[in-house]
């Protein structure tokens, strides 16, 4: 039999494997899946009895039921009470009892789908036992930790689902923000598909709230959830999005449905019309924020007691990771921990491999992995210098692959549409309309992380070689990416705010502009600490930074939707150049004369004194307030001190007291967790402040 005449059998069992022709099934050899005859059979001489059964020993799974009483359950109160119960997260460490299985019915063992490399303790077998006769060890297969539903899960399953009563007004928040930004890793399309599914099969018993409704749901979500998601290379990602939705609802769906409310919720203002109107009392925002993400939480916590790892999974770990850079302050352990959940995750699924379309993954989904691989890879390089401890991802070990410039709508295409879609695309893979989307997005992520990776490195690693040469190189890197970029993605210097952009394209466009500048902000910071450079050019490129933050907190209302997004701008970039340039000029009216191009003192003073006010209206609500606050007093001390300088002693020949009459230059070492440690260290509340080297 010629190799072009047979094909891959792509039925799937439901353990998400591939099915196994007969012999091979039997006799527990590893299979290679062709029709008409597999490869084994054939070398065998049984082609007669190689043949797939379509459901071999199929174990009925057990039908949903409530075996819980409907008194057990406590039905969360409405989105206006303050005493709302949080959801808890404590199926680890509940007893044995409380994990009864709900019925007799057994599971079909679940298969590890883990990546495993080629040093793990299965790498000889895989790579020898497709050409061996040999039988399949035992231990191949390896069991969940949990291989039945717990009653523990549905109780708590139903409480969760009691907050979706108010789906129609969540589905309106969604649906709004997603007419104002591309979302971060769920498109819109496909979020519209999950949401009016949910809420058309569903309906009933979320508007009811009866407990034996909420209690058979949650079942049935669970039992969903458990099986493994079934797709090939020929699924089209309307049959992917409705195979996770409806009848099929699961709980990675569920939670990623509140994390994106919970997004809406910490993104907008309280004088949104969405929160507030002449016939209800204002919506509680940042307490229904809680709840929502507290429901996201007991979501993943499911997944993770179902040992769930797959696609819809990793999405809801990058949403739910979002929401919570939004809740917690910037920079904090909390954060950093759900950064380290989605690395690990990421790696273990093998997505810092090679991922390509195949007979096992359709066009759309391999779009969808290297879209979440770069933007995690990417946030991981941002956290890691914001806190200034080393990247948990490592170049050596990952390979970048930088997803296609397409819509959502054309992300969303099957058959044909896909290869028009195609050609609408440079030989770069960057879109030829000139628009900026969610993909457009993920894509300079992945060419910023490198630089900031290679920036990282010389700032807080141990390098033998020069480390000017070093920083050479990476700035030659830097703006060779930089210049290759698409013209539409640069800010246009004869109009810096185009006001017939929409606001979103501004967030992307002032964003790309003002990572690019960080690259050599960070990198003279790391030559001042370990080389000793002058930091003259430090000063020049702060100068630059600053022109352009100040060009969005001029037009801050216009970014009212993007508050999170502004208010990262300010921590991450705004701070930490206005620091510089209030230090420098203090240094020159300390020492005047001593700079070749000084900064113009009274409209640097005024570009201060706006940016200090704008850090004044960060409330103490937002996850940003403390690090603007500590801002805001270091400007203002500088600022102080400047407009009304104290008296102060200077060193003679004659003798006294020595006090130093001179600033020193700026030198932060390349982090920004060093400088707010930096700035943590000053005397914020003495009157004159005016030695602080």
């Amino acid at each position: 039999m010629s190799h072009e005449s047979r094909k891959l059998n792509t039925s799937y069992r439901r353990n998400g494997k591939l099915q196994s022709c007969e012999p091979c099934r039997k006799g527990k050899l590893r299979c290679d899946h062709m029709t008409p005859t597999c490869g084994r059979c054939a070398r065998r001489n049984k082609s007669d009895q190689c043949v797939y059964h379509p459901a071999p020993l199929t174990k009925g799974l057990p039908t949903p039921q409530s075996s819980i009483s409907t008194t057990e359950l406590s039905p969360m109160t409405g989105l206006g009470s303050q005493s709302a119960p949080r959801l808890d997260h404590q199926f680890r460490s509940r007893s044995n009892e409380q994990f009864e299985p709900l019925s007799s019915g057994q599971f079909e063992p679940r298969f590890e789908t883990q990546y495993l490399g080629a040093t793990s303790y299965s790498a000889v077998l895989d790579e020898n036992e497709m050409h061996l006769d040999f039988p399949l060890a035992q231990t191949a297969a390896v069991p969940s930790s949990v291989t039945a539903l717990s009653k523990a899960h549905v109780k708590k399953g139903a409480e969760v689902l009691s907050l979706l009563k108010e789906m129609p007004l969540f589905e309106k928040f969604i649906n709004h923000w997603m007419s104002l930004s591309h979302g971060y890793i769920v498109i819109a399309p496909m979020m519209r598909i999950w949401t009016s599914s949910l809420w058309a099969v569903h309906h009933r018993a979320l508007e009811t709230q009866k407990p034996e409704a909420l209690l058979k749901m949650a079942e049935s979500i669970s039992l969903n959830t458990i099986k493994p998601l079934q797709f090939d290379g020929k699924t089209t990602p309307r049959e992917f999005a409705a195979s996770c939705t409806g009848e099929q609802l699961r709980w990675e769906v569920v939670g990623i449905v509140f994390a994106a409310v919970g997004v809406v919720l910490m993104s907008l203002t309280d004088g949104n019309p969405l929160f507030c109107n002449l016939e209800d009392a204002p919506m509680d925002r940042k307490q229904l924020a809680l709840k929502v993400w507290d429901a996201s939480e007991s979501c993943l916590s499911f997944c993770n007691d179902f040992d769930i790892l797959n696609d819809v999974f990793l999405w809801l770990l990058f949403e739910n990771y979002v929401l919570s850079n939004s809740l917690h302050s910037k920079g904090s352990y909390a954060n950093w921990q759900k950064s380290g959940e989605i690395n690990n995750a990421l790696l273990a699924f093998g997505l810092h491999q090679e991922i390509k379309v195949d007979a096992d993954t359709p066009f759309f989904i391999a779009e969808f992995r290297k879209r979440l691989f770069v933007q995690a890879y990417g946030s991981d390089k941002a956290t890691a210098a914001f806190v200034g401890r080393p990247p948990r991802l490592s170049h050596q070990y990952c390979l970048l692959q930088l997803p296609l410039d397409l819509s959502d709508d054309q992300l969303m295409a099957d058959g044909l549409d896909i290869g028009v879609a195609l050609t609408c695309l440079d030989e770069e893979g960057w879109n030829r309309r000139g628009s900026i989307n969610s993909c457009t997005w993920a894509r300079i992520c992945a060419h910023h992380a490198r630089i900031y990776e290679d920036i990282l490195e010389i700032s807080l690693g141990v390098l033998d070689q020069d480390i000017v040469a070093k920083a050479h190189a990476i700035e030659q890197k830097a703006q060779s990416i930089w210049e290759r970029l698409p013209s539409h993605l640069r800010v246009n210097p004869e109009i810096p705010w185009d006001t017939k952009r929409a606001p979103v394209e501004h967030v992307f466009l002032y964003g790309i502009q003002l990572d690019h500048l960080d690259h050599q902000f960070l990198i003279q910071r790391a030559l001042i600490k370990k080389a000793n450079v002058d930091a003259t050019r430090l000063v020049l490129i702060a100068k630059e930074m600053f022109r352009h933050i100040l060009v969005c907190v001029n037009n801050r209302d216009a970014l009212v939707d993007f508050h999170l997004d502004f208010t990262q701008g300010l921590c991450t970039h705004g701070i930490p150049v206005a620091a510089v340039i209030a230090v420098e000029l203090l240094r020159q009216e300390r020492n005047p004369g001593t700079t070749a191009d000084p900064l113009p003192r009274s409209d640097t003073i005024q570009d201060l004194s706006v940016f200090v006010a704008c850090l004044g209206t960060i409330r103490p609500d937002c996850n940003a307030y403390n690090i603007c606050n500590r801002g805001r007093r270091f400007l203002k001390s500088i600022l102080d001190t400047i407009l009304s300088p104290a008296p102060y002693c200077i060193s003679s020949n004659s003798g006294g007291s020595d006090v130093h009459n001179d600033v020193p230059a700026p030198h932060f070492s390349g982090n920004d967790g060093e400088f707010m440690r930096w700035l943590e260290t000053m005397d914020w509340e003495q009157d004159s402040w005016i030695n602080f080297d």
